[in-house]
Order: C-alpha cells, then sequence, then structure tokens
C-alpha cells in the first residue's frame, strides 16, 4: 500500500507540492467556503469538464492558504491514480488508516474524492462510515461525480455550469 499511497504525492500538497489549480472559480469557491467547518458532505456536480476537479483542489489550496496544515488534506481523485487499488470502500478506508498512521495529522483532517463512483460501494463509506470517521478522526469530505447524488441527506450540494 505504500508505493500505491506514493502515487497519491502528486495531487496532494504535501511537502511544498501545489497541484495543478486551472482557472480560479471564486465564485463557485466562495460559496462553498461558506460551508466549510461543519458536518454536511459537501457534494459538487455539474457537468463533464465543467471544472468540478479544479474547484477541489483550489478548495484545498484554499484552506492550506488560510492555516489548514497540508497533511491534515488527502486529496483522491480515482480517475488519474496509476495504481487501480482503490477498488472498493475497504480500500479507501485502509488508505485513510495509512493516512493518519504517516502523517498523524492533529485535528480536523479534510479528504477529497474526486471521480468518487468510480469506487465500488462508496455509498458504503459515507453512510454507514462517516459518523464514525466524522467523531474518530472529524473528517470533512469534499466529492465530485455524477452518482454523488446517491449521498444521505447530511449534505450540500453545489451544482456547476459551464459558462456560455
Amino acid at each position: 500500500m505504500d508505493e500505491k499511497f506514493a502515487a497519491l504525492e502528486k495531487y496532494n500538497f504535501w511537502d511544498g507540492n501545489i497541484p495543478a489549480l486551472g482557472y480560479l472559480r471564486k465564485h463557485y469557491t466562495d460559496e462553498i467556503a461558506d460551508y466549510i467547518g461543519n458536518k454536511l458532505v459537501k457534494v459538487l456536480v455539474g457537468q463533464r469538464r465543467s471544472g468540478k476537479s479544479y474547484i477541489l483542489q483550489q478548495i484545498a489550496h484554499r484552506l492550506i492558504e488560510q492555516g489548514v496544515e497540508p497533511r491534515n488534506i488527502l486529496c483522491i481523485n480515482k480517475e488519474f491514480i496509476e495504481f487501480d487499488f482503490l477498488g472498493d470502500y475497504k480500500d479507501l478506508e485502509a488508505l485513510l488508516q495509512l493516512h493518519r498512521e504517516r502523517f498523524k495529522p492533529e485535528g480536523k483532517i479534510r479528504l477529497f474524492i474526486d471521480k468518487i463512483q468510480n469506487i465500488a460501494g462508496w455509498e458504503l463509506i459515507i453512510e454507514l462510515r462517516f459518523p464514525e470517521i466524522f467523531d474518530a478522526i472529524r473528517a470533512g469530505l469534499f466529492r465530485t461525480g455524477k452518482f454523488s447524488l446517491k449521498t444521505p441527506p447530511f449534505r450540500r450540494t453545489f451544482s456547476l455550469f459551464i459558462p456560455k
């Protein structure tokens, strides 16, 4: 799992790395920022290529600029992981545990999962494990993907549109 965890490094802000942030979508990041820090699961939905992935990175970067430790942020983009090790929600739980062991984050963990629909059984980690994760590590979850609407009612959905 260590080699697989290393594949995530280029998508995270660890050790001074800054992944691609794309075109700044301040309107959306400002709106989402109002909901950061509460127990709601934040869901970004929108057309293909509307900027959901970049907005996730921009929010993570914004948190770091506001003083959040990069080790307290874990960004996962299932579409671009070289190793296909996130087959199901159990793998996701193992990855969360490895993150806690490696970085020993203090305080709130921010988990950003892009293309979550590509992780089989992802609903289980959200619907069954979210309260446990929230209580144990106080995780903030951000997710994107076309199937993100199947989430439980403790969520706030942000719809993205491509400007004409």
